[in-house]
Parts: structure tokens; sequence; C-alpha cells
């Protein structure tokens, strides 16, 4: 009996829930954490505005008559509640959606939201937005969907009475109680989930190859990645976390904004590609029972040196590296002796332990520079940047017609980072370098674009530092670039200062990860005019709200430990030897 009369009670109570529910816009739910790049290629995450009491998204598309009418309406309430630290955004959500055209059209319209652009239409899915004009109402700090409505009534009018009590309620946590309007704006046409449902998604046709190009190559048995991506059931198991990162951009790692610059080996997705993967893992990452399992294949054994053997193979000093806590940067050096100067081709790296090496990057150093601390041996003054291993490139190969001049008085030196993996090993790696049989038309020179006097205040979300270079006397070919600072780095433009003085983006990381310490190529190398300069923008976020940074409460100058901070970005680029 005290068994019905429990169920009876859970009945009622449910619903009352149900019914108390229905008064909403919508049931507040749990969306997760996201990221997208604006149309000015800024780089959004939802927990990066946890600071914020909310945070407002109004769907938004291009010559949209809803759309038009709606921004003096969000300018108001912007400028109402901007001052109680509410954020307000637009959401592109159009499949494929040409950034260009958002960008204009915004300069166009006297547009100075962001534009949040989502090709991959995941963002929107994950939202569960259906049409232009909706509008949600996100708690940053909980990454909860608190309420969902449009500006337009029944009549076509706009009112703000719903939004603003929602947002009444998200900054004083009380009850909302006025029902929201559906929006009557045009239905968003979800391409890609139109054509996965129609074509259905394959484990082995469409999901494991994107997967081995993309990701596997780093996800290997004893490798940096937390696990090795070799198998379905892994996959599998693992996919939830894909997901997650996936819609924040964490992986892989998409530091570089790809719409500025045609760039090689950038591993970054598609939308297509975006919007595959989370379509599938949301369906539950199902695998065909006659499906084979590509990530299972036995891959081919890789040779030491993919380019042969090095004519120089260089010892990196050995070093033990404990199975927990932070190791902090070591900066090493390995003897030459050459007997005359040599023209090198390519750098290639056998790595002693994948689990535990971050990065490495080789330095030129004079020998007889004066070295009173260990980054004496890594300054631009003393030393010559010029090469990098990050996980998954184990070849640095210059363009067939360049080399960099190594001379014979000069020696090696590393600046390395380590991270613990749970076991204590030691590390011995080595690094290959390859010689040209004879001098190559063009020179490869790294210019370093420096700034060792930044001075980052405490609980400063949004410090930025700027450095340029000397004019470059002769003309030159723009090639590559490594940027290069520790946590507190958020992103980095760089440009190039034409002689007439006009301002050119060459790259945008609009997401810059010190996880990542990765090298960006052009396709085609970019000619620039003598008398050029190069500059680069660093945005750092020494605030709580960045989830890297080590203290907020201390202000950070330069330094080459792991809790300071640098501003060293290198500039490879090539001349015409004279």
């Amino acid at each position: 009996m005290g068994s019905k009369k429990t169920i009876q009670c859970l009945t009622a109570c449910l619903i009352a829930f149900l019914w108390l529910g229905s008064l909403l816009p919508r049931a507040a739910f749990a969306t997760g954490d996201f990221s997208l790049i604006d149309q000015h290629g800024v780089f959004h995450q939802l927990s990066r505005y946890a600071d914020r009491e909310a945070l407002v998204i109004f769907i938004q598309r291009n010559g949209d008559p809803l759309s038009r009418r709606a921004l003096p309406v969000l300018e108001q309430l912007r400028e109402q509640y901007g001052a109680r630290d509410v954020v307000f955004l637009l959401l592109n959500a159009d499949a494929g959606v040409d950034r260009d055209a958002v960008h204009e059209e915004g300069e166009r319209e006297g547009i100075d939201f962001p534009i949040l652009i989502d090709g991959a239409q995941v963002v929107a899915t994950t939202l569960g937005a259906e049409r232009v004009g909706e509008v949600f109402v996100l708690d940053p700090g909980s990454e909860d969907l608190l309420f969902r409505g449009s500006l337009e009534q029944p009549d076509g009018s706009l009112s703000t009475e719903w939004l603003e009590d929602a947002l009444l309620a998200a900054t004083t946590l009380e009850s909302l109680s006025v029902e929201a309007a559906e929006s009557s704006g045009p239905p968003i046409d979800f391409v890609y989930r139109r054509q996965f449902e129609e074509q259905g998604i394959s484990y082995e046709h469409d999901v494991a190859p994107v997967l081995q190009q993309r990701c596997a190559h780093c996800h290997v048995d004893q490798g940096l990645a937390p696990w090795a991506m070799d198998r379905y059931l892994m996959v599998m198991g693992w996919s939830p976390m894909m997901r997650e990162t996936i819609i924040t951009r964490r992986m892989p790692p998409g530091q570089l904004d790809g719409h500025i610059g045609n760039w090689v080996a950038t591993h970054e997705l598609s939308d297509e590609e975006q919007a595959l993967l989370v379509h599938w893992i949301d369906a539950g990452a199902p695998r065909g029972e006659d499906e084979a399992d590509p990530l299972a294949e036995q891959l081919p054994a890789t040779d030491t040196w993919p380019l042969g053997e090095p004519d120089l193979i260089v010892d990196v000093p050995e070093e033990e590296v404990p199975a927990t806590g932070v190791v902090d940067f070591l900066v090493k050096t390995a003897e030459l002796s050459l007997d005359e100067d040599r023209w090198v081709r390519a750098v290639a790296y056998d790595i002693g332990d994948k689990s535990v090496l971050h990065s490495l990057l080789v330095y030129a150093l004079d020998r007889d520079r004066p070295v009173a601390e260990d980054a004496d041996l890594i300054d631009p003054d003393n030393a010559t940047f010029f090469s990098i291993f990050v996980p998954g490139e184990s070849v640095d190969a210059y363009r067939p017609d360049s080399g960099f001049l190594l001379r014979a008085d000069q020696d090696l030196s590393f600046k390395i980072k380590y991270l613990s993996s749970g076991r204590a090993t030691v590390d011995r790696t080595r690094v290959g370098l390859y010689f040209h049989d004879s001098e190559p038309e063009k020179s490869v020179r790294t210019l370093a674009i420096r700034n060792s006097d930044i001075d980052i205040p405490e609980n400063q979300p949004h410090h930025v530092e700027v450095a340029e270079t000397e004019a470059i006397e002769r003309e030159f070919y723009f090639d590559s670039f490594s940027p290069h600072a520790h946590n507190r780095a958020q992103s980095m433009r760089f440009f190039v200062l034409h002689p007439d003085g006009r301002q050119e983006l060459l790259a945008n990381v609009a997401n810059y990860n010190f996880n990542w310490q990765l090298a960006y190529t052009l396709e085609e190398s970019r000619l620039l005019p003598a008398g050029s300069r190069l500059m680069a923008e660093t945005v750092y976020n020494n605030s709580d709200t960045n989830p890297f940074n080590p203290d907020p409460d201390i202000r950070v100058g330069w330094g080459v430990s792991t809790y300071d901070e640098m501003f060293d970005h290198y500039i490879r680029i090539l001349q015409e030897r004279r």
C-alpha cells in the first residue's frame, strides 16, 4: 500500500513539474561549452564568458528583414544591460556561409555586434535552433540554456518584454513567468543534417577516413595524446569527449584561422567534416555489422629517418622526466664541430619518448657569444631559431631551392618542453640534419618578432602587446611562421607593413593554445617588397576566465619559465642569395 502511495506521489510531483516547466518559453537544459569565430576573425567561447551574468544569442541571416529590424532593439538592450555583465552576440547558422559576405553586410549595415559563423551548423543544432530571429539566453558559468523565444510578436511587432524578464531572472536568480513568442522568421536549412539523414553515415567509409587524416597521426600508442585512436571501440568510448573537443575547437589543434591565407597541414576540420563527426556521435557513434575497421588495420612500419640517413645526427642531451608534476622549460646545448659552413635543406626528428616530448625548438647558437644564463642560449642576439618539432610532424623540410646557412662557428641550442605522463622515463631524442650538396638559390632566414618588455597586469582578461621588425632591406618571400608564447596568450595576428603605409593581415591565430607549438607553412611563398616590415599583435588573458592561467593574481613579464610569459614569434623568409 505504501508503495502505491509513493508511486501516486511521484506521479503527482512529475505532473506538477511538467506543468510548471510549460510556463517557461522552453525548458532550460545544459548546452555544454562551444566555440565559434566571428566575422572579424575573433574567437568566442561560451566558457570564457563565465565571469558574465548572461549571454544573449540572436539567430541572424544576411539580407533577412527580421534580422535588420531586430538590430536597433538589440542595441537598446545591450546599452541597457551591458553594465550588468550581459553579452550580446549574433549567430549566422547558414551552412557554408561566406564569412566575407557576412563581414561586408555588417560593415554596410553598421552592425557592431560580433556575428558568430556557424557554417557547420553544430552550435545551432546544439542549441536546438529552428528559425532565424530566435533568441537564446545562456548562463556562461553553468553552460545552461536558460530561456528561448523571439522578439517578434504574433502581430509582427517587436517586443522585448520576455527577454527583459529573462535577463532579470538570469541576473537576479528570480523565476520567469512570462511566455515567449515563437519566431516567424525563415527556417534554418540544416543542409548537413538533411544530407546525413538521406544518405546515412558510414563509420568505415565516412568517419574513419576523417579520423585517419585529421587525428590518428597524434593519437597513437605511447604518444603524447591521452588515448590511441587505433580501433572503433576506442573511438566509440571516447566519442562524448570527442564531441566536446570538436565543438569547442580544442581538437584538432585549431589555432589558425584558415580563412586568412592558404596553409598546408593545419589539420583543420572543414564544416562538412565537423558536422559529420558531431552528427555521427549524436546518433550514438554507430558502426554497421559488416563494416571493416580501418583504424585497426596494421599500419606499415615507419622509418626512423623518413628522408633517409641524415648527413649529421645530433643527440639532444638526455633528460629524466618524472612521473608526475610540472616540468618547466629546459634550455640545452649540443656541440657540432663542423669543419665548414653547411646549407641545411631539412631537419628530421627521432623522438626518444613520444609520450612526454611536448615541443623542441632548435637554434643555431653563436659559439663565441657570452652566456650569463640559460635565456642567453636562445636570445635572438646570440642564436637563430631554424626548426621546431611538435607531435605528429617528424620532418621540417625547406623549399627545394632554399637552405639555412649553418656556420662552422655555431653549435645547437634547444628549448625543450616535457609533459609528465604518469610514469618516470628518460628521453633520448636525436635531431637529423640534411645538407645541400651545393649552394641553394635562396637562403632561409628566420626573423624574430620579439617583445621582451611585455608587462601584463594581473586579472586582466584582454591585454594587447605589439612588436615589429626593422624594415627588410631586400624583397623577400614570406614562407612560414611559428608563434610562441605561454599559457596566458590567447590570440595573435601577423601583418605586413608595406612601404607605402598599407597594413595587410597575413595570418590570424584566433585560438592560441600553448599545448600546441605549431608551425604554419603557406602553400606558396608570398613575395613582399623591399622596405616591408613584419608586425605581430598578441592578446593575453591574465584572468581566471583563462583555464590555462597558472596564477591570475600576479603581474607577468617576459621569461623562459612556464610561469612567465613570452612574445617570441618566428617568421621564416626566403631571399635570393647575393
